[in-house]
Formats: C-alpha cells, sequence, structure tokens
C-alpha cells in the first residue's frame, strides 16, 4: 500500500513528537507499505538531529497549510505530492488537515478545545477571546468532517468528537500515548542538582498556550522565595523569544520580582529533551486542558516525580504517581511543590507508581504497531466500509 504521511500541520506542541517518532519506526518496519513524508520544518529539523541517513522519501512544506491565505502554496504543493505520488491512503498526523484528498483520509486529532473544552480554562479567557476560540473550533469541525477516519488518545476525546462533532463512533479508534523513543535509551541521573538537595529545579515543559497556565509560575515563586528560603527553587520554562503569551508571562516574572527564579531553554528538539528532564528535581504541569500530555510519560520514564492539577484528565493518566492541587491556587501549588522538594522519601515512592504507572501504556515501538493496524483496517474497509 501506498501511504502518504501527512505532518505539514505540526508545527507546535506534541504533534511534532507524535510525527517525528512515528516516521522514524516507518523508515525502519514499513511493513512492506511504501511510505512518502510530507513534514513541516519543525518536524524536518527533528528529523535531521535524529536520522544518519537522510535520503529519504521526506520533503518539508511550509507554512502550514492552516494558513487561510499563506497555506494556499502549501496546499497546491500538497496536491502536487498526492498526484505524483498516487497514495492509497493519506495519514494526517496533525488533523485538520485543511485539505481534500483524492484518497482516504485517516486523521489523527488532539485538541481539547474541540473535543472537550474545559470551563474552567474557558472563563479565563476573555469574551472576545472566548468568541473566537468557539469559532476557531468551529472551523476545525468543518474541516475535520471531510476526513473518513480518525484516531484519538483519549476515550474522553473520542466521546467528544462524537457528541460535539457528530462524528461517526465507528470510525473513530482510541489509541493510547507513549513518550518518544528518545526516552527509551536515556537513562535517570538521581543527583539533578550535582547532589545539592537545596537547588530544586522545576521543568515546565510547555508552549506559551493559555491553557497551560504558566502565568500561575510566578505567583508560586514568590511564595516559595519568602516562605521557604532553605531552597533555592529554580522554574526551567521552554519559551520562545517572542508572542503575546510570553510578553505577558515575562512582565508577571518582573511584577513578581523572581527574575532569579526562572530559568527559560528555550525551544527544545526532540534529542534535547532528555538532558533537561535529567537536570530537573521535579516535573511540574500546571496545564487547565489536555487531550493526552505525553510530558507526563516522559517525567515517568526518565525517574521524576510529577507536581500537576487535580483535574480529571491528569489523574486519568498518572493515579497515585503525582501530587495534585487546586488547579487556579498558586498557594496550593507551592504547598505541593514544597511537599514533594523536602520529602525524599515522597520523591522515591512517587517515582516507583510512576513506573508502574507506565507500564500501562504502550512503547513507543508497540504504539506504532497500533497505529500501522489501524491504517491497514481502515485500508481494507474503504470510505463506504
Amino acid at each position: 500500500m501506498r501511504i502518504l504521511v501527512n505532518a505539514t500541520t505540526c508545527v507546535v506542541g506534541g504533534g511534532i513528537q507524535v510525527a517525528t517518532t512515528f516516521i522514524r519506526h516507518a523508515l525502519e518496519d514499513p511493513r512492506g507499505h511504501e511510505f512518502f513524508f510530507a513534514v513541516s520544518p519543525q518536524v524536518m529539523g527533528n528529523l535531521k538531529v535524529l536520522l544518519d541517513d537522510f535520503s529519504r522519501p521526506v520533503v518539508a512544506v511550509a507554512p502550514s497549510p492552516a494558513k487561510p491565505i499563506r497555506g494556499m502554496a502549501s496546499r497546491r504543493k500538497l496536491r502536487g505530492i498526492v498526484r505524483d505520488f498516487r497514495p492509497d491512503l493519506v495519514y494526517s498526523v496533525g488533523s485538520p488537515s485543511y485539505m481534500t484528498f483524492p484518497a482516504t483520509e485517516l486523521a489523527r486529532f488532539a485538541d481539547g478545545w474541540v473535543s472537550h473544552p474545559s470551563k474552567l480554562v474557558l472563563r479565563r479567557l476573555s469574551i472576545p477571546r472566548r468568541l473566537k476560540q468557539y469559532l476557531h473550533s468551529q472551523y476545525k469541525v468543518f474541516w475535520l468532517r471531510r476526513s473518513d477516519f480518525y484516531h484519538v488518545q483519549t476515550t474522553t476525546a473520542k466521546d467528544g468528537l462524537v457528541r460535539r462533532a457528530g462524528l461517526p463512533e465507528e470510525r473513530i479508534a482510541v489509541i493510547p500515548n507513549s513518550f518518544s523513543d528518545v526516552f527509551a535509551a536515556a537513562t535517570e541521573e538521581n543527583a539533578p542538582n550535582g547532589g545539592d538537595d537545596r537547588v530544586v529545579r522545576l521543568l515546565v515543559l510547555a508552549n506559551p498556550f493559555p491553557h497551560k497556565n504558566l502565568a500561575i509560575i510566578p505567583e508560586i515563586a514568590a511564595l516559595l522565595r519568602a516562605e521557604d528560603p532553605e531552597y533555592q527553587y529554580r522554574f526551567v520554562v521552554t519559551l520562545p523569544e517572542e508572542g503575546k503569551e510570553v510578553s505577558r508571562f515575562w512582565r508577571l516574572v518582573a511584577s513578581a520580582g523572581v527574575e532569579s527564579m526562572i530559568e527559560n531553554a528555550g525551544r527544545l528538539t526532540l534529542k534535547e529533551c532528555p538532558r533537561w528532564y535529567a537536570k530537573s528535581t521535579i516535573v511540574f504541569l500546571p496545564t487547565l486542558l489536555e487531550t493526552f500530555s505525553a510530558t507526563y510519560l516522559e517525567a515517568m520514564q526518565m525517574g521524576r516525580p510529577i507536581v500537576t492539577t487535580d483535574l480529571d484528565f491528569a489523574r486519568e493518566i498518572c493515579d497515585e504517581a503525582a501530587v495534585y492541587f487546586a488547579p487556579l491556587s498558586a498557594r496550593a501549588a507551592a504547598d505541593a511543590i514544597r511537599s514533594v522538594a523536602s520529602d525524599a522519601v515522597l520523591r522515591a515512592d512517587l517515582v516507583v507508581k510512576g513506573r508502574r504507572r507506565l507500564a500501562r501504556y504502550p512503547s513507543p515501538e508497540q504504539k506504532y504497531q497500533m497505529q500501522l493496524d489501524w491504517i491497514e483496517t481502515v485500508a481494507g474497509r474503504g470510505v463506504d466500509g
């Protein structure tokens, strides 16, 4: 079977990781299929770092076809790829693809704003921004309905797409997330701060989206500095240099006077991530909305305790392998961080429980096989199947 893997819309967040991991496995184990890969520059950058031999059927397409005007050239390029490659099936790793393909399209979808928007995070948006988000979600639904089959990461996301987007339940498969295979060979380090237990580094691996709730960090940092001077707390964020949310974050940092407690590692490639996990004491996720963040599984794989929001999606993934706090409470977050930072026994217990929890999820290789199984099933059923 000729399969076009479309990762042209994977430009930020977990989609880049998912696409990169799938492509690596498809190149190593195509299972008799012929693949062609159309990817974003961000995915291409990760592949060039990870692959020694790059004489591969991979082409970069930019900008994202999601852009109504600027993406016109990209959509034309994709149509040309389809015309030349003549795929039997298109697997859009980041959907919607904003394309109508002549072949059957299988869409991987992972946008909680569309499938299960949280009232908690919606209430934190201004009315104009809430309206903009609603219209953007409806636009995505319009294009999503043009795909033929789908896969999501949780039953919550599947139920949401059936209910909110009217997609046929029998055309949606649930394939759980996994950590990237770059973490499979990584090893945890037991002394992330050179053995100095007074230094507590909190890794906040997140893009600056409103639902990631990064704006709470400066207030948490101020509380920790005032009430727990015995420890040197450092929040390691992964922010780009510019952006509206980035500017807002740094204004809040300056207002709280906690500049010395914030370190920006910048945008990280997949290959760089394990090193930053190894340097951290705690993985901190103040997020308000997720479908299935791979950061939880990565932290477990790297042997790092997790402090995160007390919300259903977090408990569904982590269960007892995390310490939780009330989502909008900087006080509760600071208390949770202090409890983990000051208790070596608790940290060790969380790591052990994380290992056990991780065993419930597929390995990167197993996830790839599940994806390919669904691709073959979809191809066998056809659009009218």
